[in-house]
């Protein structure tokens, strides 16, 4: 197991933290999964990093069934909690790292993947894989925060202080915009819809402010999925890709040691 996936399941196997502090951008990434899959038809789903499934299980229904997939047991725990009872037989639970775990080829047609891509070594590879598992005309709603804005430039100096003083050790990978709709276009995928906005940045702002509060700041200041605007300042990105009517070109993309990291 590689230092990053034991740093990662260390930083989530304690999950209650997490879920209290970022409530409200979890329900952010939740509603604009719904909105990005409207009026569209799935029956298969994959969520990889699922944290407490608030994006997929919603989406569950009779003829619909649901891969579960996180790094954290405990965090894994959460998310089958909150299957309803007559549901759980659609359900399976994967407590394993992504790119280890033995799926089959071909089997999805819905994909989502929030919050992943800044916790692992290659995302080149993990989009191999997404891409691999996909069915024909399948779906992936996917997150990464773009590491090409002014504020995440602005973030990773503010890191670096804290890193210069010992109070911050992990580092996150992060990717631009550009470069995350490249990795998919070498995989036959291109971008359909994207919601950007930023998360308020103040340190300790989650305990000054109440989650509803910081939930209809990032509101206000960026609207939701189906009205985005003030997007230029927005650093974290949900993307809709959806199948491309032309084959993949092996030029169009960028190897992933060029993938900025802090």
């Amino acid at each position: 197991m590689s230092t990053k996936i034991n740093e990662v399941k260390s930083l989530f196997e304690a999950p209650e933290p997490y879920l209290k502090r970022r409530r409200f951008n979890i329900n952010i990434r939740a509603e604009t999964v719904q909105y990005f899959l409207r009026n569209r038809d799935f029956t298969r789903i994959l969520d990889v990093g699922c944290g407490d499934g608030s994006a997929s299980i919603p989406l569950l229904a009779a003829q619909k069934s649901l891969t579960l997939l996180d790094l954290s047991q405990n965090m894994l725990a959460i998310a089958q909690s909150k299957v309803p009872p007559g549901l759980s037989k659609n359900v399976q639970a994967i407590n394993q790292d992504f790119l280890n775990a033995n799926l089959q080829p071909g089997t999805f047609d819905l994909i989502i993947c929030l919050g992943l891509l800044a916790h692992v070594d290659s995302p080149k590879d993990v989009i191999g894989k997404i891409a691999q598992l996909l069915r024909p005309n399948g779906l992936v709603i996917i997150q990464s925060t773009d590491s090409g804005g002014f504020l995440t430039r602005l973030g990773v100096s503010y890191r670096r202080i804290l890193e210069a003083f010992g109070r911050m050790k992990y580092r996150y990978t992060l990717t631009t915009t550009n470069q995350v709709v490249q990795m998919f276009a070498a995989c036959g995928l291109e971008l359909s819809e994207i919601y950007r906005y930023s998360l308020p940045s103040l340190p300790a702002i989650d305990r000054i402010f109440s989650q509803r509060a910081l939930y209809n700041y990032v509101r206000l200041a960026y609207g939701p999925a189906q009205n985005n605007y003030n997007t230029w300042p927005g650093k974290e990105c949900i993307y809709l890709f959806a199948p491309t009517s032309r084959p993949p070109s092996p030029h169009e993309f960028a190897p992933t040691a060029s993938a900025i990291r802090d």
